[in-house]
Order: C-alpha cells, then sequence, then structure tokens
C-alpha cells in the first residue's frame, strides 16, 4: 500500500510540472489552516492569536472569513449569527459598524477578530503568510476590497471563487493563484472538469467531504488541477482522502503541515 501511495503521488508531482511546462501555470497546493487555524479547543476564531500560532506551527496558507460590517468594511467573521454568538456571547439581530465589531474584539479576552486593515499589518509582520479567502457576501466587491488593501496581494492573496463565471473577472485582478471552491456550485463533476480546461491560469479546486468521496479529485489530478477537501481533523481520514481518492492537501484547523 505504501509503495503505491508513493508511486501515485511521484505520478500527481509529473503531472503538474507537465502542466506548469506547457502553458506556465501552477498551482501550489499547501496545506491550509481553515479560518486562522485552530486555537486550543476554538475553532472558526479568523483571530490574529490563531493566525500568529499557526504559522509558528508550519502553515503557509491561512484561509479567512470575510464579511461586511453595516457601514461597508470589512471584518474576519464566519457569520453574524451563531458565530458571532459564539465568539462574543450574545445575538445580534443586525450587523454592526466597524467600530462596534473593534470594541467588542478587543474586550474578547479569548481572542482578536481580524479585520482587513489589520489583516494587512500581520501580513507586513509575516512575510511568508498567504491568506486564502472565504467571503460570505458579495465577493467580487470585496476581492477588489482586498486587493487594494493587502499587501503583495496578487502573490500573497488566493482568491476563493463559488461560481465559474466569475473567474475572468478574479483572474483580470492580477491574483496568482485562485482557488474555485464547490460547496456552493451544483453542477456535475464533468461541468467543474470541462470550466477548469478552460482556464489557462494557477487553479486549484476545493470541496466538501461527500463531493470528495468520488472520482472528481483523481480525474482533476490527472489535468494537472491539484484539489483540496474541507474540512479534516482526523489523521485518518486524511490519510484516506489522499490515498483512495488521489485529493492533493486538506483544509483543516490542526493537522500541522
Amino acid at each position: 500500500m505504501k509503495r503505491f501511495y508513493i508511486v501515485g503521488i511521484l505520478i500527481m508531482a509529473l503531472t503538474f510540472i507537465a502542466r506548469a511546462d506547457a502553458d506556465g501555470t501552477s498551482f501550489q497546493a499547501l496545506r491550509i489552516a481553515h479560518a486562522g487555524g485552530g486555537l486550543g479547543e476554538a475553532t472558526y476564531t479568523n483571530s490574529y492569536q490563531a493566525l500568529t500560532a499557526n504559522i509558528n506551527h508550519g502553515f503557509k496558507y491561512f484561509e479567512i472569513d470575510f464579511t461586511f460590517t453595516n457601514d461597508d468594511r470589512l471584518v474576519c467573521l464566519h457569520d453574524w449569527s451563531d458565530n458571532f454568538k459564539r465568539t462574543f456571547g450574545f445575538e445580534t439581530d443586525h450587523r454592526l459598524s466597524l467600530q462596534e465589531f473593534e470594541q467588542l474584539s478587543k474586550k474578547n479576552k479569548r481572542f482578536t477578530n481580524c479585520t482587513l486593515e489589520g489583516l494587512a499589518l500581520w501580513m507586513q509582520e509575516n512575510p511568508l503568510a498567504y491568506i486564502v479567502t472565504d467571503v460570505k457576501d458579495d465577493n467580487l466587491k470585496a476581492l477588489k476590497r482586498i486587493h487594494d488593501v493587502l499587501p503583495d496581494a496578487d502573490h500573497r492573496v488566493i482568491p476563493q471563487i463559488y461560481q465559474p463565471k466569475n473567474f475572468s473577472a478574479v483572474n483580470k485582478m492580477g491574483f496568482q493563484q485562485i482557488i474555485w471552491t464547490l460547496y456552493r456550485y451544483s453542477g456535475s463533476g464533468y461541468e467543474v472538469i470541462s470550466w477548469v480546461q478552460r482556464w489557462q491560469a494557477a487553479v486549484a479546486v476545493t470541496m466538501p467531504r461527500e463531493r470528495a468521496a468520488s472520482a472528481l479529485p483523481g480525474a482533476l489530478g490527472s489535468r494537472g488541477i491539484p484539489t483540496y477537501v474541507h474540512t479534516i481533523n482526523q489523521r485518518e481520514e486524511m490519510n484516506m482522502f489522499l490515498t483512495k481518492y488521489g485529493v492533493t492537501e486538506i483544509y483543516t484547523d490542526y493537522l500541522i503541515p
């Protein structure tokens, strides 16, 4: 089994190299810390503390959730309902302003959620870090803002797109790597393959467990397209997806690179 696994990895690596030689594009698939990575037993924190702890654990790619405040500013929060309550300890029936959000974050004794501007400062202090975006509303608008604010965004920001029709607009913004995430896409595996083969760019595809447990990751891998599955926190499950289904890498809270 180990011998077959090694051979499979070598074949996938050679496929990626061949694709890069053919069209000048290749996606560097590194493990992704989900929502900044776990912080003790806490997940989905999108916090400076999680980012710092997990870059010290060897992560370079950090998925961060972004959402707009009621005064049109971007903050790092998964949602204004369950995640907001878990983070701050009470419910809200509306989006807060940036100032209100920052005040609450500063009072939080466990961790401090990022803002877009604060994340830019953290990236300046941690030049090896890359940000993978997960925008909860108005992705194109948010990505333009992110591109303008985060340092070296062409290289160090990896936007996620949710629908293939948005690829061209995001690619034109200048981002050097793009991830298509399938959790909002209902098209078939054949349609996924058809779309990504048209794109002359460094692209990866990420998908939830139920979609990754199929022939799709292998079919994409054979065409030089790296794949991810999310969110995996058990090593046995990770090994199963990597070996049985040919997934390239994972989003995780706790499985350090």
